[in-house]
């Protein structure tokens, strides 16, 4: 299971690696700049609404129980 901070790094290494890969395929139009924007930062937003952590077990709930 990923914490949250480390979904957090894997969205911003998205983020820089679609930058990257911008820069260096030489985008230089403020049209396409904002389509990499898009494809930077939608993909992440989407995974992070659906990516949700798996329900706690009867093992976990006892466990959280007897604390």
């Amino acid at each position: 299971m990923f914490s949250e901070n480390n979904k957090t790094k894997l969205y911003i290494a998205w983020a820089i690696v679609v930058c990257l890969a911008a820069l260096a395929s030489g985008i230089h139009t403020v049209p396409n700049w904002i389509a990499v924007a898009c494809l930077a930062v939608v993909p992440p937003l989407v995974a992070r609404s659906f990516w949700r952590d798996p329900d706690q077990t009867i093992s976990e709930s006892i466990r959280d129980a007897r604390r």
